[in-house]
């Protein structure tokens, strides 16, 4: 098998834009120079990768499994590209990463303004940093590194991975709650909590187990939702949730109340930054973790 980089080029491009023609004009090829790289990578690989119907172009089982090796082999050449390119003092590519909402919230600004005065001009992408999304981009190549909460669930051994610290979390209500003053595990137990993130997995049970650890009754409704949804039910409305502790030194933890519940033991979590083993980051993303661990 011989696999060349424009066939793979033009298999994420036909992907990502949807259609060969869209793919096309993206990369700057005719739709026939474009056709003629998808059929040659198919001769190649020997299997049929896409499926091409009047909705579009869709891949095939073989086609999905290729596609994730190629994103990262792309990403990767484009990173080497840019990187010559910097050394002869060119423009720098740009800086990819994910922060979980907690830093997002906490040490966004002095993080990006420290950046900047390095790097005024290199284009920079956050997105939040839930596990659940900044890991497929980690494998992928789409991002550069990601600062991420582990609860003892993420496949630290995939990954470079660098712990950051440890954070200490309350349980929370707005100020004015009728459980502020006096909470009690019967009236937890009833309330509504609000949890951030999916409600699959083992992070989606990070509340019931908090009950459960301690052998209580676990609270039968838990809304998961974004962290900036979740802060506003929380100052807003009656729910219950968890958060760290910093937060609530920010404006976003305006109005919450801490609650001190000696049945309900709430571990630490750990903030740890990914990125991928045996790639190095770019100069801009390397300084940018730098930046960060600083500023931790």
């Amino acid at each position: 098998m011989n696999l060349r980089l424009h066939q793979l080029r033009a298999l994420t491009g036909v992907v990502e834009h949807g259609s060969i023609r869209a793919a096309a004009r993206h990369l700057y090829v005719s739709q026939a120079a474009l056709t003629k790289a998808l059929r040659e990578l198919e001769d190649d690989a020997g299997v049929a990768l896409l499926v091409r119907s009047a909705r579009g172009v869709q891949l095939t089982a073989e086609g999905q499994r290729l596609l994730a090796r190629a994103r990262l082999v792309v990403r990767q050449l484009d990173l080497a590209e840019q990187e010559l390119a910097q050394a002869q003092h060119s423009a720098h590519g740009p800086v990819h990463i994910a922060l979980t909402p907690f830093l997002t919230l906490t040490h966004l600004g002095p993080l990006v303004q420290a950046f900047r005065q390095r790097y005024p001009h290199v284009p920079l992408e956050l997105m939040e940093g839930l596990a659940s999304r900044a890991l497929p981009r980690l494998r992928d190549g789409s991002l550069d590194w990601a600062a991420v909460v582990d609860v003892g669930d993420l496949p630290l051994s995939e990954f470079h991975s660098q712990v950051l610290g440890r954070i200490e979390q309350h349980i929370v209500v707005r100020q004015g709650h009728p459980l502020a003053q006096r909470p009690d595990i019967a009236g937890l137990t009833a309330l509504e909590w609000v949890q951030s993130g999916p409600s699959d997995g083992r992070r989606g049970q990070r509340v019931q187990q908090m009950f459960i650890q301690q052998g209580l009754p676990p609270p039968q409704r838990v809304l998961h939702c974004d962290a900036l949804a979740a802060l506003s039910l929380l100052r807003s409305t009656d729910v219950a949730g968890v958060v760290p502790a910093p937060l609530l030194a920010q404006p976003e933890g305006r109005d919450l109340v801490p609650l001190h519940v000696p049945k309900l033991h709430l571990p630490h979590f750990t903030l740890v930054l990914l990125s991928q083993p045996d790639v190095p980051l770019t100069a801009p993303a390397a300084y940018l973790a730098d930046c960060l661990v600083r500023e931790l």
